[in-house]
């Protein structure tokens, strides 16, 4: 007869277990692939060697957890030692190549390709950035260059 007691402790339990997860509102998935390097997962917070000189591929794939997102993926900032990433700045030592295009994969992913130039040496942060009211993402990625 005590399992009475134990049944709403439970859904309380799995409540706050559902809405921690909402905090999590939308994830990005980082893959690079240049000339001399194979398709390579990137996890957020790491620091990747580039040569200097050579051109990358950065695809930013942004799923969206709680499928109704009111900011589009357009409005995700990718900023570069705290500037805002744009094309052909070649003050900025990593040079990105084309505007940056969201394509719709599915109902809660799309996709980006950064093409880049690793035109400098040095270690440069890039940070991605959705400012959302359900939980939003803030990550970067070191690039070192040599």
């Amino acid at each position: 007869m005590r399992t009475h007691h134990h049944k709403p402790l439970l859904l309380i339990t799995m409540l706050i277990i559902l809405s921690s997860v909402s905090l999590f509102a939308c994830e990005m998935n980082f893959n690079l692939s240049g000339t001399n390097l194979q398709d390579m997962r990137i996890l957020p917070g790491s620091t990747i060697a580039l040569q200097e000189g050579e051109s990358y591929t950065l695809r930013v794939e942004f799923v969206e957890d709680h499928r109704k997102c009111s900011i589009p993926p357009e409005e995700t900032l990718f900023m570069l030692d705290g500037r805002k990433w744009r094309v052909d700045k070649s003050e900025q030592g990593i040079v990105l190549q084309d505007p940056i295009q969201w394509t719709v994969q599915s109902k809660t992913s799309n996709v980006t390709l950064l093409p880049f130039f690793a035109l400098q040496e040095g270690t440069f942060t890039l940070s991605i950035i959705r400012d959302c009211p359900k939980g939003g993402y803030d990550e970067t990625i070191t690039f070192s260059i040599s």
